[in-house]
């Protein structure tokens, strides 16, 4: 035996390897020496730059033909270890150096011999530089296999001459393929991602439903509804822009847009969501029924004094009876009695100037504050620089129209005074409310809510004095401050009523209620908040609508409510009314209902007068286009003026002169002075 690293003088290759021939056939026909090749091992033939092929197993004992050189692929060889031997299915290939590359060995003449025991029992791999190559081989070796002799099973013939068959692998079943094959490494799928799946705000998950829902900007980004609508707002409140917090684009709540994805990763709170709903209806139920009860208690209150006045006007007549008939038995019982009916004075209305205000139509809200004794009234503007509406003021002694205030391009829907500070504050149809200083007729605050189309203000007086009321389009009731007109105290939202706010007004504290509140008058719906703590406490009022304006005296404490014609009163109605509490439930006393007109296509405004211990109702009848004074305390109507023009708003003036009434058309203002007559 013999190790060689170059070629012998015959052409083989013995380079990194032993090779030892024991002997060969000559072949006559082809005049080549085939030697025979015993080997026990395992080698790698091909390329040197492919490295990183399996390794293929072949039968330990196989019979191969070694072509020219000229007709060979560079081979090498790669010496075999000497280690235990392993089953097929147990050896594992290892990793191997990279092979230094050879010369290619000419074509041998002498044959070279290697014993039985240098040659591992393992078989040679062979792998191919190209997968089309050695699949072509594949078929092409197929049939040479089958043509091969029974004798030469054990051993293996290699050609030096003969041209060498395409490389190929040899074919492994598949199980041989699953178990000996390289694993794998899993790619991360969509699934594994966490991006994408929380809201870059809060970074809490994003719902399918409820507040916390999933919604987009103009821009692309996802957000939680909940956390953009604060982000905005605290956005416009530091920077006065809104933006987006990741780009920084410009956006608005107009930007949002709810998303339905085919595929998203949410927490699925429809089952809390619909408890949570649920639970709110039976809450409404149950306010309704306790709303319910206390009216019902309140009417069996009303009935049982009535029921108690009649047994008294019944025993003062039996006494009178029995008296004789005489006079001073009445006057006896009677001297704890209010004053007859018949001592009461009677008032009616004289026309005392009617001037025009513009000649352009658009006039719609009358206002007077006494504390303030001015008296404003909406108008179109008459100047083409400034177009638009805005508010004139009159002077109340001499009803002289003064300077002229331009307030908004839309028309004005609702103003408000503020009762212990020069302010005024104006609602238009658009999505701001402006607060004016009465001195300077400059424009001080500007407030705005979630660009929803603002209907209605008021302001409060005494210990929240700086408290402004907004009414939008949509049924919500927002509160103010009007030192800081950026932030949102708080925010009232009906129950099943998306109506809009007509009329807000605040109720100062009481013996009933302790903290005071404010009545906010939708066109479906009439709701008290008390406060309690410094929340406020909603309570759905037991009047049905729907509703034309709210009215509420402060003096006498009561409420005036204009009621439009339904399915089950033919008629509109004039509600006099009062605030009281049962089982402390808020509800509204009725004290009076007018009859009305029986069609009301028009918004129209009523009012009451308090004079002495009674109280008057002033009224537009749209069908009949009469003015009514009705007398609560003699429970009928006392004088009708005709007006040929719609009354949109009526308003009470109280002058060192006397009481005088308002009365806005479209243009002009009518003033009526109230005079008395009779009475004791």
């Amino acid at each position: 035996m013999s190790e060689e690293r170059e070629l012998d003088p015959n052409g083989v290759l013995l380079a990194r390897g032993v090779l030892i021939f024991e002997g060969g056939n000559y072949d006559s026909s082809q005049d080549n020496f085939q030697p025979v090749l015993r080997r026990r091992g395992r080698q790698r033939l091909g390329s040197t730059q492919d490295h990183d092929h399996d390794y293929v197993h072949t039968p330990p004992e196989q019979e191969l033909i070694i072509l020219p050189a000229s007709q060979r692929r560079s081979v090498d060889v790669i010496p075999w270890q000497e280690e235990e031997e392993q089953s097929e299915d147990e050896a594992q290939p290892e990793p191997e150096p990279e092979p230094e590359p050879t010369p290619e060995p000419p074509v041998a003449d002498q044959p070279v011999e290697v014993p039985d025991d240098m040659i591992p029992e393992d078989s040679i791999e062979a792998i191919p530089l190209d997968i089309d190559e050695a699949s072509n081989s594949n078929e092409a070796q197929e049939p040479e296999a089958a043509a091969e002799p029974a004798e030469m099973e054990e051993t293996e013939r290699i050609n030096l001459d003969t041209p060498s068959p395409p490389k190929k692998r040899k074919r492994i079943s598949n199980s041989a393929t699953k178990a000996g094959s390289t694993p794998i490494a899993k790619l991360p799928t969509s699934d594994d991602e966490d991006d994408g799946t929380t809201c870059p705000i809060c970074l809490d998950s994003w719902e399918m439903s409820g507040e916390h829902r999933l919604v987009s900007l103009r821009c692309g980004h996802l957000f939680g509804e909940s956390c953009i609508r604060r982000w905005l707002t605290e956005s416009m409140r530091q920077s006065s822009v809104k933006v987006c917090p990741q780009c920084k684009t410009k956006a608005t709540n107009r930007d949002m847009r709810y998303l339905y994805a085919r595929r998203l990763r949410a927490i699925d709170r429809s089952e809390e969501h619909r408890l949570r709903n649920e639970l709110d209806a039976e809450k409404r139920r149950t306010q309704s029924l306790t709303t319910e009860l206390a009216a019902v208690k309140m009417a069996h209150t009303l009935t049982l004094n009535k029921f108690h006045n009649l047994e008294m006007d019944n025993a003062r007549l039996r006494d009178l009876v029995r008296a004789g008939g005489g006079r001073g038995a009445f006057t006896e019982t009677a001297g704890s009695q209010s004053k007859p009916l018949g001592l009461l004075p009677s008032y009616r209305l004289y026309m005392e100037k009617n001037f025009e205000i513009t000649r352009e139509p658009g006039c719609r809200v009358l206002l007077y504050s006494s504390q303030h004794s001015t008296l404003v009234a909406s108008q179109r503007s008459s100047q083409s620089l400034f177009p638009g509406y805005g508010m004139r003021f009159i002077d109340p002694p001499t009803f002289k129209p003064l300077h002229f205030l331009h307030t908004s391009a839309m028309q004005v829907r609702d103003v408000c005074f503020s009762t212990d500070q020069n302010m005024l504050a104006v609602a238009s149809r658009e999505t701001r409310v402006k607060v004016f200083d009465i001195r300077s007729r400059q424009c001080s605050a500007v407030f705005s809510a979630n660009d929803k189309m603002l209907w209605s203000c008021g302001m409060d007086r005494n210990e929240r004095e700086n408290f402004l009321y907004l009414g939008d389009s949509r049924g919500v009731t927002y509160v103010y401050d009007v030192r800081f007109p950026d932030t949102t105290i708080s925010e009232f939202k009906a129950d099943d009523c998306l109506s809009p706010v007509i009329d807000i007004a605040s109720v100062p504290a009481s013996k009933t209620f302790c903290n005071g509140g404010f009545l906010v008058c939708q066109l479906t719906l009439l709701t008290f908040y008390e406060y309690e703590n410094e929340t406020a406490v909603p309570s759905r009022l037991n009047i049905e609508g729907p509703f034309l304006s709210m009215h509420y005296d402060v003096s006498q404490d009561t409420v005036l409510i204009s009621v439009r014609s339904n399915a089950q009163y033919p008629q509109s109605r004039f509600i006099l009314g009062k605030l009281a509490k049962i089982d402390g439930t808020p509800v509204f006393e009725i004290k009076a209902t007018i009859l009305g007109a029986k069609a009301t296509p028009v918004m129209t405004r009523a009012t009451q007068l308090g004079v002495e211990s009674n109280t008057l109702v002033v009224g537009y009848l749209q069908d009949s286009k009469q003015l009514i004074l009705h007398d609560v305390r003699r429970e009928e109507r006392v004088q009708t003026l005709p007006v040929n023009e719609v009354v949109y708003d009526i308003c009470p003036v109280s002058t060192p002169s006397g009481s005088y009434l308002a009365a806005l058309t479209d243009n002009k203002c009518r003033i009526y002075k109230l005079n008395s007559s009779g009475g004791k």
